[in-house]
């Protein structure tokens, strides 16, 4: 798999609204953007965290167990169809923001939303069971670089975005289109595989 498409699968991956989605549009709704953007630095640290650790460990894992890439990436085929299946699911339901317990630190909390998730370390170790460990550290380390700035800069528009308190009313009446379309993609994503 190559990095361009590491990087597509990643952005719809973003799209796809999870809890670190939910956290900076809710600090975004309900307190300054001061504040919602130490979510966004939180929760890319923790971004970060995942990635090296993934790219670290797999590293030692694929030479040492070959077959263990096969299953992965076999794994990874159903996590995508399964994100797929609960984006439908859920079509049915309402969508709503639940009241969230500000804290003085708001860089912990999005560290630790995205730290706590533990679809986080599937969803990395899923798209880092293709990479070629072949490749140079410098192409390893530009792609690291490339999704954490990706994740950075998706999490900054959706913290500028939901700033303004009347896109509340516009994201709720679209979001069933949002995740339908996301569904559609990770079920196109399976094929490539």
């Amino acid at each position: 798999m190559n990095f361009v498409l590491i990087l597509v699968i990643h952005f719809f991956a973003l799209l796809t609204p999870g809890p670190d989605f939910f956290m900076i549009s809710t600090y975004a709704l309900k307190t300054n953007f001061k504040k919602t953007f130490l979510v966004v630095l939180g929760v890319c640290a923790a971004i970060f965290l995942w990635i090296v650790l993934s790219l670290s460990g797999l590293k030692i894992l694929f030479e040492t167990f070959p077959l263990v890439k096969i299953v992965l990436t076999l794994l990874a085929v159903f996590y995508l169809s399964y994100l797929a299946f609960l984006l439908l699911k859920n079509l049915k339901q309402k969508e709503n923001f639940e009241n969230v317990n500000f804290t003085n630190k708001p860089f912990i909390r999005g560290f630790i939303t995205n730290m706590s998730n533990s679809k986080a370390l599937f969803y990395f170790s899923s798209i880092f069971s293709s990479l070629n460990f072949s490749s140079s550290f410098f192409n390893l380390s530009f792609l690291v670089f490339l999704l954490v700035a990706e994740s950075f800069f998706y999490f900054l528009f959706v913290a500028l975005f939901f700033s303004n308190p009347n896109v509340k009313n516009l994201y709720l009446k679209h979001c069933k289109k949002i995740d339908c379309i996301c569904a559609l993609i990770f079920i196109c994503f399976v094929y490539l595989f």
